[in-house]
């Protein structure tokens, strides 16, 4: 699996953003859900910890730029578990790859976007092993 691809198909396929519209590549929601992800991968936030700083549709916006901001994110509740899945796959992958490797997950992650069994399905097999 890769992260980063996975994390760009994620945003990009749930919230829409023309470039055009002000000349960048991602809109502020897309930034801040890669912000957040990204720091999170980077200083090892455990998943619990992460998944905890998602409350309904908001965000406790983690950077090195900003510190404890809560921002609006336009999920569902299935895009945010979806969100939260990904997290969990990133940090298992990073820090105990082992764990995972009979998942056969594609590199992307396509499979799962807008497929709510199998992201329910994935989650719950994945907390399973993070528990482990």
């Amino acid at each position: 699996m890769n992260t980063e691809l996975a994390l760009l198909k994620f945003i990009k396929y749930y919230i829409k953003h023309n470039p055009d519209e002000n000349g960048q590549n991602y809109n502020a929601d897309q930034a801040n859900l890669v912000e957040t992800f990204g720091y999170s991968l980077v200083e090892k936030v455990l998943p619990k910890t992460f998944e905890d700083n998602i409350v309904e549709n908001k965000m406790k916006l983690k950077s090195k730029r900003i510190k404890d901001d809560y921002v609006r994110i336009p999920l569902t509740p299935i895009q945010i578990l979806h969100f939260k899945l990904l997290y969990n796959i990133a940090y298992l992958n990073r820090l105990y790859p082992d764990k995972i490797n009979d998942l056969n997950l594609s590199e992307d992650l396509s499979e799962l976007l807008d497929d709510e069994n199998k992201i329910l399905n994935l989650y719950n097999e994945i907390k399973k092993i993070g528990l482990n």
